[in-house]
């Protein structure tokens, strides 16, 4: 029998409010607690605000002010325990190096459907990575 999905807390960053709804009502429904921020330089202030105690980031890529990769870099930086999911409508190779070099972060690829999204989560909850090891690192 698998284990039940791990709970937490997770914050979704899209500029976009109806993208922001559906994903906050899909993780709501399965038990996350879901907080929201509308661009980077809010979900920022959000984790500083927290002093890190969000369990997961779900970022989108493209975003004004501070985009999904310089995001993931800054928290990477202050709460290297925090791990980061990107979204992305772009090809996740292409996306997941941009200001990355030393990051893996995972990409979600949107369109995607509920089942992807719990996935990746849970992943994350489950098997939290430092956003400083090295993509070779054996640890992955």
């Amino acid at each position: 029998m698998p284990d039940p999905p791990r709970l937490g807390t997770i914050l979704v960053v899209d500029d976009q409010d109806g993208v922001r709804a559906l994903i906050r009502r899909e993780l709501s429904q399965q038990g996350h607690t879901v907080l929201e921020a509308a661009d980077g330089a809010e979900a920022l202030h959000l984790v500083r605000r927290r002093n890190g105690a969000v369990d997961v980031v779900l970022s989108d890529v493209v975003m004004p002010q501070m985009n999904g990769p310089e995001l993931a870099t800054h928290i990477g930086v202050e709460f290297p325990d925090v791990p980061v999911i990107l979204m992305s409508a772009f090809t996740p190779a292409g996306v997941a190096r941009v200001g990355l070099s030393e990051t893996l972060v995972p990409v979600l690829q949107k369109p995607f459907d509920p089942g992807q999204l719990t996935e990746l989560v849970d992943f994350a909850l489950r098997h939290p990575v430092s956003p400083r090891q090295a993509p070779g690192d054996p640890s992955f």
